[in-house]
C-alpha cells in the first residue's frame, strides 16, 4: 500500500489536469466525437505503451543492487569501466543521462505547483466566488508543504497508503458512473483511432502530444522510487489499483465530453461528481496532491545526495529525519530553492492550464536518456545479442521522440522554464566534476612517493617527535598526501602515530560495514585507511572510527586532524588545457559555498588544522 502514496502519486492525479489540457492544446478538436475518441486513444495507449511495457516490463529489471533512478543508471553503466577512463573523460550516456537527472530538477519545480493547483481549482468549480482565493490558497499549501520537510516524511507516510488507496477508489468509482451512461466510449481501446487522430490532424496533433505526456507524467519517479519498495511491489499497486483506476476515470471523462462538450471548458475531472461532492473531491484532490508532491520533493533530496556522493555536485548539509531509515533525509539548500521556484511559477502562471503549456518537457527529456540507456545496458548487462538491445532501445526512442516533439513546440508557451532549470543544473553538474577532477590531479602531483618521504625523514636529523596521534585526509590513497609532508615541512614536527584516512566513493548503492575499511601500514609510524562508501551513504568520522572495531589505531584519542583547503587560480601554461574562464568562476563559487569537511564528517571543530594550497584549474 506504500507504494501507491509515493510511486504512483504524480501519475495517479494526473486525470485532474491531463485529459482537459489535451483539447486546450488544440482548439476545436472537443466538437467532434472522432476527435474524443483519438485523444482518449493516445492517452491510453500512452500508459500502456510507456508505464506498462518500458518501465513495469524492462527498465525495472535495469537496477543497481536494488536501486533505481537515473542516477543510478549511470553509476551501473560506469560501473565496469576503469576510472582511469573516466577520470579523462565521461562517455557519452554519462552526459545523456546527466542531462536526465538534470531535467528532473526542472519536473520538481512544475510538479507540485500544477499538481496543487489543479485540484484547488475545485474551488472555482464549485463556485466562482471562490476564484480569488485559487492562488492564495496554493501558495499557502505548497508553502506549509515545504516548511514541513525539515520534520521528515515518516510521520506523513503512515497515511501516504490509506489516502491515495481512497483516492484512486474514488476516482475509479466517478468514472464507472460516467463510462456506464456512456459505455461506447470504450472504443478508444482500439489503436487505430489514435492513429486515425494523427493522421486526420497531421502536424497540428503533435502539440496534443505535448498534453497526452502528462498522463505518464510520473513515471520516472516510478523507477526512481525502486529500491524503496522493490520492482514486484510496484507491479503489483500499479495493476492491481493505480492502472484500473485511471483507466476508469479517464475513459469517464471521454464518454462526459461525449454527452458535454463543454465541460471541458472547465473541469471535466470535477464534473464526475454530483455538485454536493465538490467540495469533498477538492479536499482529497488537494491532500492527493500534496502526497505526489511530497513523493518528488523527497526524490529530489535523494538525488541530490547521490549526485554529492558521485562527484556531480559540492558537499551539502544533510539532515537524516528518522532515526531507523537511512533514506529519509532533508537538505535545506535544496528545500529552500524548490519552494522559491514551485511559488514563483504559481505567482506567474496562475491557472494550471497556462501551466500546462510549460509541464511535459522535463520528464520527457529524462524518459529519452533512459531510453538511450537502456539499450546499453540490455546489452552489457543483460547480454541481449546487439539486435533485441538497440532494438527494443530504439522503438522506446520512438514513442519519446513523439512526445518530445511535442512538448518542443511549447517552448515559447512556457516550456522553456523547465528546459532552464534543466540547463541550468546540467552546467553545474559537469562544471563540479570537471573541476573535482582536476583539483584531484592536482593533489595528486603534489603528494611525495613512500620512498622519498622516507629518504628526507632521515635526513632530517632536526625532526622532533610528539607523542600524540595525527589524522591527515587525503584524496589520493597512494604516496605521502600533500598535507603531511607540507605540515612536517614547516614545523620540522612529526607525530608518533600518523593516520592517513582516504575516503572513497564507490560507483554502486552501499559497501557493506565489513568490507567497507582497507588498512595498509606504509611505515613504521604511518598507517593508511581506505574507507569506502556507496553512494546511497555518508561517510562520517564517527562511522569509520565505529568501522576499524577493535583495530589499536587510537582513533579515538586523535590530537589533530589536518587537510587541505585549495585555493584555486588559473595557470596560463596550461593553455588550452585550462577550464574556461565563466567555468572555473563557477567553480571557485561551488566550492566556497560547499559544505565544510569538517562538517561533513563531523570533525571536531577545535581540533582540526586546514593548510591552504594553490590549485591550478
Amino acid at each position: 500500500m506504500a507504494a501507491l502514496g509515493v510511486v504512483f502519486g504524480d501519475i495517479g492525479t494526473s486525470p485532474l489536469y491531463a485529459f482537459r489540457l489535451c483539447f486546450l492544446a488544440g482548439p476545436g478538436y472537443a466538437a467532434r466525437a472522432e476527435n474524443v475518441l483519438g485523444i482518449l486513444s493516445l492517452i491510453v495507449w500512452a500508459l500502456i505503451l510507456v508505464v506498462c511495457v518500458k518501465y513495469a516490463t524492462f527498465v525495472l529489471r535495469a537496477d543497481y543492487e536494488g536501486e533505481g533512478g537515473t542516477l543510478a543508471l549511470l553509476a551501473l553503466l560506469l560501473a565496469p569501466i576503469p576510472r582511469s577512463r573516466v577520470s579523462k573523460r565521461l562517455p557519452w550516456f554519462a552526459f545523456m543521462l546527466l542531462l536526465g537527472a538534470a531535467m528532473l530538477y526542472g519536473d520538481g519545480v512544475i510538479t507540485p505547483a500544477i499538481s496543487v493547483l489543479s485540484a484547488v481549482e475545485g474551488l472555482d468549480v464549485a463556485t466562482r466566488a471562490m476564484h480569488p482565493v485559487v492562488v492564495p490558497a496554493t501558495v499557502a499549501i505548497l508553502g506549509a508543504l515545504f516548511l514541513v520537510q525539515v520534520r521528515g516524511t515518516g510521520q506523513i507516510g503512515r497515511v501516504f497508503g490509506p489516502i491515495m488507496l481512497l483516492w484512486f477508489v474514488a476516482i475509479g468509482a466517478g468514472g464507472l458512473v460516467s463510462l456506464v451512461h456512456g459505455p461506447h466510449v470504450l472504443v478508444a481501446l482500439d489503436p487505430r483511432h489514435a492513429v486515425n487522430f494523427i493522421a486526420r490532424h497531421g502536424p497540428s496533433s503533435i502539440v496534443v502530444l505535448g498534453a497526452v505526456v502528462l498522463s505518464v507524467s510520473g513515471v520516472e519517479a516510478l523507477y526512481a522510487d525502486l529500491g524503496h519498495f522493490g520492482s514486484s511491489a510496484i507491479r503489483l499497486a500499479w495493476y492491481a489499483a493505480c492502472l484500473p483506476a485511471l483507466l476508469l476515470n479517464y475513459f469517464g471523462q471521454g464518454a462526459l465530453a461525449l454527452r458535454d462538450p463543454h465541460v471541458l471548458s472547465s473541469s471535466s475531472f470535477y464534473a464526475l461528481y454530483p455538485g454536493w461532492t465538490t467540495l469533498a473531491m477538492v479536499a482529497l484532490s488537494t491532500a492527493a496532491t500534496v502526497i505526489a508532491s511530497q513523493a518528488l520533493i523527497s526524490g529530489a533530496f535523494s538525488m541530490t545526495q547521490e549526485a554529492v556522493q558521485l562527484g556531480y555536485l559540492p558537499r551539502m548539509r544533510v539532515l537524516h529525519t528518522s532515526s531507523l531509515r537511512a533514506g529519509q533525509i532533508f537538505i535545506p539548500t535544496v528545500n529552500a530553492m524548490l519552494a522559491c521556484a514551485c511559488i514563483a511559477v504559481v505567482l506567474g502562471f496562475r491557472s494550471s492550464a497556462r501551466l500546462g503549456s510549460a509541464y511535459g518537457l522535463a520528464v520527457t527529456g529524462t524518459m529519452l536518456a533512459t531510453s538511450l540507456a537502456f539499450g546499453q545496458v540490455a546489452r552489457l548487462r543483460f547480454k541481449w545479442p546487439p539486435l533485441a538491445a538497440y532494438g527494443l532501445s530504439a522503438l522506446f526512442l520512438g514513442v519519446d521522440l513523439a512526445f518530445l516533439a511535442g512538448n518542443i513546440v511549447k517552448v515559447m508557451d512556457g516550456a522553456w522554464l523547465p528546459a532552464s532549470i534543466a540547463l541550468v543544473v546540467f552546467t553545474l553538474f559537469v562544471t563540479w566534476e570537471s573541476g573535482r577532477r582536476r583539483v584531484a590531479v592536482a593533489f595528486a602531483k603534489l603528494s611525495a612517493p613512500l620512498d622519498v618521504y622516507e629518504r628526507e625523514e632521515r635526513s632530517r636529523r632536526a625532526t622532533r617527535r610528539m607523542p600524540e596521534i595525527a589524522v591527515f585526509l587525503t584524496t589520493g590513497s597512494e604516496g605521502m598526501p600533500f598535507v603531511l609532508r607540507h605540515e612536517w615541512l614547516s614545523t620540522h614536527v612529526l607525530h608518533d602515530n600518523i593516520i592517513i584516512i582516504t575516503i572513497v566513493h564507490e560507483r554502486r548503492p552501499t559497501v557493506r560495514k565489513e568490507d567497507r575499511i582497507v588498512f595498509e601500514q606504509v611505515a613504521p609510524d604511518v598507517t593508511r585507511i581506505v574507507a569506502r562508501y556507496g553512494y546511497m551513504q555518508l561517510p562520517s568520522i564517527d562511522d569509520i572510527i565505529d568501522c576499524c572495531g577493535g583495530k589499536p589505531l587510537g582513533l579515538h584519542a586523535v590530537s589533530a586532524y589536518y587537510l587541505p583547503h585549495p585555493r584555486l587560480v588559473r595557470d596560463l601554461d596550461l593553455g588550452r588545457g585550462a577550464m574556461p574562464g565563466w567555468q572555473r568562476i563557477v567553480f571557485a563559487f561551488m566550492a566556497r559555498n560547499a559544505t565544510p569537511l569538517t562538517e561533513s564528517l563531523g570533525l571536531p571543530v577545535e581540533s582540526t588544522i586546514e593548510f591552504g594550497v594553490k590549485i591550478s584549474v
